[in-house]
């Protein structure tokens, strides 16, 4: 059984661990950020055998739980490795920033080799390679130093960087994150996904459904299919209209919350400035034509479909 120690730095409510407020108005918290990646690292895992995750921070980032605490729950708990995800800041709204994998001074040639694998499979997938002049680094922080096993430290972009913030806000970067992380984690621990039981809704079939129901509580029709979590011509014809825009007036409440949590800003169903802002730099990301407005290619990358 391969034991993994998974801990989302800081709490939610820890002061100073937020997005510069000059680059995002919501000021999101770090713990916000790691969490949402250290959500969809377990989520992933549960389809594999010998594997057992450990939650070291406060899943619901009340409280920040001190350093020591975790290092020691990792060390009880036998971990076969620790990976600390954390989101960096130091660049003051300049453009530098860019993913960092930090381990101890003295580090392991595991630890080295771990935080080699994590690097290269995170750049891969999300391209955030920054300008830093040494991504491999060594330090002598509290979680890699104390640690009885490999740890990598991951800074998964800064928080006051006008090119990292509008990236790391979305949800695409935190999927993107965790499928580099598993791919390393399901590699070095030899994982084999688990044959399932009974046939389950993948999560792109999860976020149609929802999409599905929201669009319905919205005032708008699946005659045919209802909502059935599967994508085809019915929700084609209603991506075309469910279009969400900054209005005088807010429509498609329900439609909305779905695209600010795919965006990253607060979930209150109003499409306002801020979300309209989120929405373009998300389009920029994903390659579409940056307009603000929520139309059916829009959708598509949203919700993960070809």
């Amino acid at each position: 059984m391969f034991k993994l120690a998974l801990n989302a730095g800081h709490g939610r409510n820890t002061a100073g661990k937020r997005c510069l407020k000059s680059l995002d108005p919501n000021e999101t918290r770090e713990w916000v950020l790691n969490s949402r990646i250290c959500r969809r690292i377990e989520e992933k895992l549960k389809v594999y055998s010998e594997i057992e995750v450990l939650r070291l921070d406060d899943v619901t980032g009340k409280e920040d739980i001190a350093l020591k605490k975790r290092t020691e729950k990792a060390n009880t708990f036998g971990a076969d490795f620790y990976l600390s995800i954390h989101h960096n800041a130091g660049v003051n709204g300049g453009t530098g920033g860019g993913i960092i994998a930090i381990v101890y001074t003295k580090s392991s040639q595991k630890s080295l080799e771990w935080q080699k694998d994590l690097y290269d499979s995170v750049i891969k997938y999300t391209g955030l390679k920054g300008n830093r002049s040494e991504p491999l680094q060594k330090q002598n922080l509290h979680e890699v130093r104390e640690s009885n096993m490999p740890c990598v430290l991951l800074e998964c972009g800064f928080m006051d960087s006008s090119t990292d913030v509008p990236i790391i806000l979305t949800d695409n970067f935190a999927e993107q994150v965790a499928t580099a992380c598993v791919e390393v984690i399901v590699a070095k621990a030899g994982l084999t996904k688990t044959p399932p039981v009974i046939t389950t809704p993948t999560v792109t079939e999860n976020k149609i459904l929802d999409w599905q129901k929201a669009a319905i509580a919205d005032g708008f029709a699946f005659s045919k299919y209802g909502a059935d979590g599967k994508w085809g011509s019915e929700c084609e014809a209603v991506a075309k209209q469910a279009i969400c825009k900054k209005r005088d007036t807010y429509k498609y409440q329900n439609l909305t919350k779905i695209v600010q949590n795919a965006v990253g800003v607060t979930v209150d169903g109003k499409f306002g400035n801020n979300t309209k802002s989120a929405v373009i730099k998300f389009q920029k990301f994903v390659g579409l034509n940056a307009d603000g407005v929520v139309g059916l290619n829009t959708w598509k990358k949203i919700l993960g479909v070809k």
